[in-house]
């Protein structure tokens, strides 16, 4: 979900484990050469998801990465599909007000430009969590952790065959 820190924690993880961290979102902008903002305004959320899964194609056939995708990647069922065969996925699980807290004072998400984006977050981990769920290997709680102890938590979530660093070159 937004805001659970897959970013913050997700460039943390590959660092322990000596991997090559992507960003989904900074990964399409990069490719599609604008914000996700002008996505929206020009494709709406159907165009933006319709790229999010052909970007998730190219992704989750790379290995010795870690991936932070999108929040609402898991709304289209083969994206759902793609994770669970391909990765090794973790939902970082947080709770809807610990999520506001987090991103309250965001303005540039647009599925947050509402009149009440708290009720939105809270709407959004209601459709979501189930998917989510569905998704993940394991479940990591993010909560008001330090974002160590979240890697750590991870690493020890990981089957053994992911959790040990690649040599750096």
């Amino acid at each position: 979900m937004m805001g659970s820190g897959k970013s913050t924690v997700g460039r943390r993880v590959a660092g322990l484990l000596g991997r090559r961290f992507v960003d989904a979102d900074r990964e399409l902008e990069a490719r599609c050469g604008v914000p996700i903002t002008t996505i929206f305004e020009l494709e709406g959320e159907a165009g933006f998801r319709r790229r999010e899964s052909q970007l998730l194609e190219d992704l989750s056939a790379m290995s010795g990465i870690v991936l932070a995708t999108g929040g609402g990647v898991v709304t289209v069922a083969a994206n759902r599909e793609l994770l669970r065969q391909r990765c090794f996925t973790i939902y970082l699980h947080a709770a809807p007000g610990e999520l506001w807290q987090r991103l309250r004072n965001d303005r540039v998400r647009p599925l947050l430009r509402t009149a009440d984006p708290r009720a939105r977050i809270a709407e959004l981990v209601e459709a979501r969590d189930p998917l989510y769920r569905e998704t993940a290997h394991r479940v990591v709680r993010t909560g008001r952790h330090p974002v160590e102890r979240t890697a750590q938590d991870i690493l020890a979530a990981l089957p053994p065959s992911l959790a040990c660093a690649d040599p750096q070159p």
